[in-house]
């Protein structure tokens, strides 16, 4: 156990040798930052439960999974399973997976950037597919959901499309239609975006490390139709690629 973690057990254990009075003030002070840390990483989160019961949830969190380094932006990995818990969201399903969701887009942008070595896609002039691999740009994230997640999404963060947004989440709740989410940074930003079920599993095909053909073969054996011309640019122009490989 680190020292941060003792810190924080401390001032939430009431048993504690500390003084409470001083204890006290340590506790609000650490709550106070607790909650601006999640604010930023939570965002929809936020918007969808309110004030009140994030700061409650935070505080749960604070005395079940407390922070192990000094950077706040790196702790709530365990938030979206400890709202899971709470009744209050028992009809609100959807919010975990928001919750999920948030804390990928969040991690996106602290990663470092990368971009496709564009050399190396001369090697698919000169091998077969079968001889190739597409590395991906191993920031991008899945995410697969019950629920409408990237309409519920985008509902908080397009005010202009809001409605929009929301009358197709109602209709997809309402239906059980659910959704995949790819989220990816092809510049300073991170982005999410929809994925169909055959991208989806493009996608995981190529990151269990298949070859291009392989991959393709695959995806021919369940009968989904993916062209590979078509995909290629799009990804290119997503920074979804970090190069092509030799097997």
């Amino acid at each position: 156990m680190n020292d941060q973690q003792q810190l924080v057990n401390a001032i939430f254990n009431k048993n504690s040798e500390f003084e409470e009075k001083g204890l006290a003030i340590y506790r609000r002070n650490l709550q106070a930052n607790a909650v601006r840390a999640l604010q930023i990483s939570f965002p929809t989160v936020l918007k969808l439960i309110g004030d009140e019961l994030f700061a409650y949830a935070v505080e749960l969190l604070l005395k079940t999974d407390p922070p192990n380094s000094g950077d706040w932006g790196l702790w709530g990995d365990s938030f979206p399973k400890l709202l899971e818990t709470l009744t209050a969201l028992n009809e609100y399903p959807y919010v975990i997976d928001i919750a999920r969701l948030d804390f990928l887009i969040h991690m996106q942008s602290r990663e470092k950037d990368t971009h496709i070595d564009m050399s190396s896609m001369s090697l698919l002039s000169e091998h077969e597919l079968d001889q190739l691999r597409l590395v991906l740009n191993p920031a991008i994230k899945l995410l697969e959901s019950n629920y409408p997640v990237i309409e519920i999404y985008q509902a908080n963060h397009q005010p202009e499309y809001a409605e929009e947004f929301l009358d197709k989440a109602q209709q997809k709740l309402a239906s059980n239609i659910g959704g995949h989410c790819l989220i990816y940074r092809p510049q300073l930003k991170p982005l999410v975006r929809a994925v169909d079920s055959v991208e989806l599993n493009w996608l995981r095909l190529l990151q269990q490390g298949k070859s291009i053909g392989q991959a393709l073969d695959e995806l021919l054996m369940q009968n989904q139709k993916f062209s590979l011309e078509n995909w290629l640019p799009l990804a290119v122009q997503e920074n979804l690629i970090f190069s092509l490989k030799k097997t």
